[in-house]
């Protein structure tokens, strides 16, 4: 006979310092399976009372995929209370089916030179990957993939290298009238992925800014592609190690150290009337020289760095369950510590 919950896997996350009513918060948790159950433990909130209604544990099961049970304690007393989410709850989270998008939000305005976007209420926090189409003005960002940088409010947001960025280029002749936004709820298989070029230096070392984040490391070489259209092709088909790598808040950006782009011709964003287009993009294509031991022994692996798979498996804690903790509102604090335990039934 089976034995029930055969597989267990616990750990911990932190709400950051940045969640608020207009930044809200979701976790991935890798788990390296599907759980059929799930539980979380607010370990700063537990069994306190203050002026907030604050969650103490959140419970989930695939019985019932829909219905996230929520006990949280009530402001200025001792008792537990229980709420049901059916929305934006727990949910499992499977990296094998990339890519996998969220539902469409209409976008109303993409304002030139800022590079702020105004949507319908987005739900998007700091460090979201959003996919951008059906553009009507700015038609040279349809179908690409950002970052998100900064939520200034529940229906704006600027992504890297937008503000101003590549906005203020002079193939972006207007403000944006209409788009769609998705996020990217489960990313691409392999990592490092293509990244798109949104501006670059002319530079002894080239400087390339990257959307979305690019999470790639000094060491690991890339090709470049750079169409006619964006300007310098004289970086077409160059290939380099990244020596230095800028990851902060609101860009993002590689140096190839190598490539020495003095004389090149200006990177530019080609205006809208010459969509349909081909994008410029560095493609990761494995790692540079690296000491495999005390030098002189080297080693030169094109393909290290350049095929490996890193989605997981496991489950999303989504933000109606990350709801900022008030006397009228059930949630939690910035800064509070979970634990969470998943299981996986072998029936």
């Amino acid at each position: 006979m089976p034995f029930a919950e055969h597989f267990m896997i616990q750990g911990t996350f932190t709400v950051p310092s940045t969640f608020d009513a207009t930044h809200p918060f979701s976790v991935n948790v890798n788990c390296g399976f599907l759980p059929t159950k799930v539980e979380l433990i607010d370990e700063t909130q537990f069994g306190t009372s203050s002026a907030n209604q604050n969650i103490q544990t959140v419970n989930w099961n695939y019985l019932q995929p829909t219905r996230t049970k929520v006990q949280w304690m009530t402001n200025g007393a001792t008792t537990l209370n229980n709420s049901l989410v059916t929305t934006n709850g727990i949910s499992l989270y499977d990296g094998t089916q990339s890519v996998l998008l969220g539902s469409a939000i209409a976008g109303t305005t993409i304002v030139r030179g800022t590079g702020v976007f105004t949507t319908a209420a987005h739900g998007l926090q700091i460090g979201d990957t959003i996919q951008i189409t059906n553009n009507v003005v700015m038609k040279q960002l349809g179908g690409n993939i950002f970052t998100v940088a900064t939520v200034p409010s529940a229906t704006t947001f600027t992504v890297f290298n937008g503000a101003p960025g590549f906005f203020a280029d002079a193939g972006f002749t207007a403000d944006e009238t209409g788009f769609t936004l998705r996020k990217v709820i489960v990313g691409p298989l392999f990592y490092p992925q293509r990244g798109l070029i949104v501006a670059a230096t002319k530079a002894a070392g080239i400087v390339l800014s990257i959307a979305p984040n690019h999470g790639l490391t000094v060491g690991q070489q890339v090709r470049i592609r750079v169409p006619a259209s964006f300007g310098m092709t004289q970086a077409n088909n160059l290939q380099g190690v990244i020596t230095a790598v800028s990851n902060s808040t609101t860009v993002s950006t590689i140096t190839i150290g190598s490539i020495n782009s003095t004389a090149f011709s200006t990177f530019v964003w080609p205006a809208a009337t010459a969509v349909p287009l081909q994008f410029a993009y560095i493609v990761p294509v494995g790692s540079g020289p690296f000491p495999v031991t005390t030098p002189p022994f080297w080693s030169d692996d094109t393909l290290l760095d350049a095929t490996a798979n890193q989605q997981f498996q496991g489950f999303t804690v989504g933000t109606g369950i990350f709801a900022v903790g008030a006397a009228g509102t059930v949630g939690v604090q910035a800064g509070d510590i979970f634990t969470w335990t998943a299981w996986r039934a072998d029936v």
